[in-house]
């Protein structure tokens, strides 16, 4: 029996899924079929993996129009802290924070942030005096 698990997500822009890993403190890696194996020794390939503080990695592959996280999280949970309900949270948290940010430039807004005791980010836009 298979310990990967794929996740459908709401990813969709590569770069700002490579900010939110980049921001979550997690080095990844890029190509077009790069191998994940779970303990099994079954394997599957995404297009980014990042990784963890043990041998399992998270796999992020496109799926039509956004992506899907793969990962053993079996073991990913045992071996480390990462939890999968948090993490996929605080990665699209960053996820959008990137986005946000990104088409506040493009519309040359300024953005002011404020960020909350509970981790939450308050964004606020306003237009360029």
């Amino acid at each position: 029996m298979s310990h990967f698990v794929s996740i459908r997500t709401e990813l969709r822009e590569k770069q700002h899924l490579l900010n939110a890993l980049s921001d979550l403190g997690l080095a990844y890696q890029e190509g077009d079929r790069i191998s994940l194996t779970s303990d099994m020794n079954q394997q599957e390939t995404a297009e980014i993996v990042a990784s963890t503080d043990c041998d399992y990695e998270i796999g992020f592959r496109r799926l039509s129009d956004r992506f899907e996280m793969i990962a053993d999280w079996f073991n990913i949970e045992r071996l480390t802290p990462l939890k999968r309900r948090t993490f996929l949270e605080q990665l699209t948290q960053r996820y959008s924070y990137s986005l946000v940010r990104d088409q506040a430039r493009e519309q040359n807004l300024i953005v002011e942030e404020e960020r909350q005791e509970n981790g939450d980010i308050i964004l606020v836009l306003s237009e360029r005096g």
